[in-house]
């Protein structure tokens, strides 16, 4: 189809941005819950952890692949520990 001054192109496959899972155990803290997201680097899972609990938990993958787990701290820092687990 086209429209006035439009030329439509075959597209090309864009690259999928990586998948990442937050992925959250249950404790007195929270429910336990699995959070997807698509994003450009693991840094976007930052500010989907804005409502959770201070001392709460939360492992993040990058598709079968574990970057460490996360921790908030009593001041409501997130700490991450990138050691293997």
């Amino acid at each position: 189809m086209m429209h006035a001054g439009w030329v439509l192109y075959p597209t090309q496959k864009m690259p999928m941005m990586p998948q990442y899972v937050l992925e959250f155990d249950d404790d007195d803290l929270g429910q336990p819950k699995r959070v997807e997201f698509g994003a450009e680097n693991p840094a976007a899972a930052l500010p989907l952890l804005k409502g959770e609990n201070k001392f709460r938990q939360v492992k993040l993958w990058e598709g079968d692949r574990l970057l460490g787990e996360l921790m908030r701290d009593g001041r409501g820092v997130w700490h991450l520990n990138d050691d293997p687990i």
